[in-house]
């Protein structure tokens, strides 16, 4: 259940919810006879990094469209250095990408086939293979993944098994399994042996269960100008405020499974809500405008019964992909949970007026006049009153 009564602009949001995106559908797998693995390549275009190159290639010279991060994107390039040979055959599970949300999606489409009855019947005996990340300087493998390990571990996979294939290879055989959480254009869908692997971690984290805090608030930090204010106003309300990346992949599992609310700023500490029980209430913080589905947040949605709150407080003005945003203590937020509002705080207005300050040079996101609509222009005013704190901080609202 998606409630969506605590947005800026609930018709407009509602445009895109909704959609069923379980697929059930039998997944299998695709033999490809001396094809080649291509690991990840830094690049950049016009002076900006991409994604990169790497991946599959079939025997023909032709690119496997889903090899890379995940469909759609990435191309096979033509290698600088001599294509090793091997007469193995592997089994082909992806580029490992070093962000956690991508751990969670992208990451683990492949690894349902190592549990399959084709592999234990036919290739229990072939490596599975990987690419490493490319960061330009070095290549950041599963070493360098500390907590993604964790969770290949608690969903039984053997880690020593795993290879990075980190030079140009071509195979005698490369097995390629069907993906459990894919992309058909702009949309992404899951399949049951994806709700089996996200359950693997969830049965492994209610066998090691402990008690910890039934109201938990996942915070993130970074880019995020006026999260510490609604970390604070969640802690009044009764919620441990979790930092997971400070934690081990059990300690966030096992939070997780106790939970009887969640909360968390849209982003990769949200997608976390995929490892809670069905039926946890759960409340998402979108971080500006229309970014309700960020990294997937939908199909995890969909994925997990939950009962999921999307409530506003951001008021992210600025058009970057990955930051700054920032937060208020909003009408939306305080009706919520039953408070009055009350007008916004000196505190509100200072975080504003210090993201202003900070991150100007970003240019004005094209949707944040239209989502935030009145909201924003209620606030502006409100902070027009206050040449003092406009003046201190720099602040042109002319």
């Amino acid at each position: 259940m998606n409630n969506l009564d605590y947005l800026y602009n609930a018709n407009d949001a509602r445009k895109v919810f909704g959609k069923n995106r379980h697929v059930d559908k039998q997944l299998g797998f695709t033999v490809l006879e001396g094809a080649t693995v291509l690991p990840h390549k830094h690049l950049y275009v016009n002076g900006n990094r991409t994604l990169g190159l790497g991946g599959l290639v079939d025997r023909r010279g032709e690119f496997i469209k889903s090899s890379f991060i995940f469909r759609g994107r990435g191309a096979a390039y033509t290698p600088t250095e001599d294509v090793q040979q091997s007469s193995a055959t592997v089994v082909y599970l992806g580029i490992f990408f070093p962000v956690w949300g991508h751990c969670l999606s992208d990451n683990l489409r492949r690894l349902w086939f190592l549990k399959s009855d084709a592999f234990k019947k036919y290739f229990k005996d072939c490596t599975p293979v990987y690419i490493s990340w490319n960061n330009g300087a070095e290549r950041l493998g599963l070493e360098r993944q500390e907590n993604f390990r964790r969770l290949l571990a608690a969903l039984d996979i053997d880690i020593s098994r795993l290879q990075a294939v980190d030079r140009p290879t071509k195979f005698a055989n490369v097995i390629l399994p069907d993906e459990s959480f894919f992309a058909d254009g702009d949309e992404r869908f899951f399949t049951n042996e994806y709700i089996d692997t996200i359950d693997r971690a969830r049965n492994f984290a209610l066998k090691n269960r402990t008690p910890s805090a039934e109201k938990v608030y996942f915070f993130y930090g970074r880019n995020q100008v006026g999260e510490e204010r609604l970390a604070q106003y969640f802690s009044a309300k009764g919620y441990a405020i979790v930092q997971p990346e400070r934690l081990t992949l059990e300690a966030q599992l096992n939070i997780l499974i106790n939970a009887k609310s969640f909360a968390s700023t849209l982003g990769s500490c949200a997608h976390n809500s995929i490892f809670l029980r069905d039926g946890t209430d759960v409340i998402l913080i979108p971080r500006s405008p229309f970014k309700f589905s960020w990294h997937n947040q939908q199909i995890f949605d969909g994925i997990r019964n939950a009962n999921v709150h999307y409530v506003d407080s951001s008021l992210s003005i600025f058009n970057h992909i990955i930051g700054p945003y920032c937060f208020v203590l909003s009408r939306e937020l305080k009706n919520f949970f039953g408070d009055d509002f009350g007008g916004y705080t000196v505190d509100d207005l200072k975080t504003f007026a210090q993201y202003i300050k900070t991150y100007a040079g970003h240019g004005i996101d094209p949707d944040a006049e239209n989502y935030y609509g009145a909201t924003l222009t209620e606030f502006l005013t409100q902070l027009k009153r206050r040449p003092d704190l406009t003046a201190a901080y720099g602040v042109n609202l002319s």
